[in-house]
C-alpha cells in the first residue's frame, strides 16, 4: 500500500480531504498547514512503503512523476532545480 503525502510549497499538509470531484490531481485536495490554516495542495507524492532513502538530488527535484523514495521523503520532489536548501541545525 502506498503512503500518499500532500504538499503546499515545501510544507507537508495534515488532515487532508478531497473536494468530492471525480479527479485526483493535487488541486482537488485541501489540508491544514503547520499554522492550522486550510491550504490547497499543489503536489501529491506517493512515498513507497519501504523506501531506499537514497540521498535527495536533482533526479528527485526535477522529477515529473509522483513517486518518491529518497531521503527528503517527498518534500523536494518535483519542485525544480535549486529547491534543496541548507537548513539551520
Amino acid at each position: 500500500m502506498a503512503n500518499m503525502k500532500y504538499f503546499a510549497g515545501l510544507e507537508q499538509l495534515e488532515n487532508v480531504w478531497h473536494d468530492g470531484s471525480p479527479y485526483t490531481s493535487a488541486k482537488h485536495f485541501t489540508g491544514l498547514n503547520a499554522n492550522g490554516a486550510r491550504v490547497r495542495a499543489d503536489r501529491v507524492i506517493e512515498f513507497k512503503r519501504n523506501p531506499s532513502l537514497h540521498k535527495c538530488d536533482a533526479r528527485c527535484q526535477n522529477a515529473k512523476g509522483f513517486k518518491c523514495e529518497c531521503s527528503c521523503r517527498g518534500r523536494y520532489h518535483g519542485v525544480g532545480a535549486g529547491a534543496l536548501m541548507c537548513e539551520a541545525a
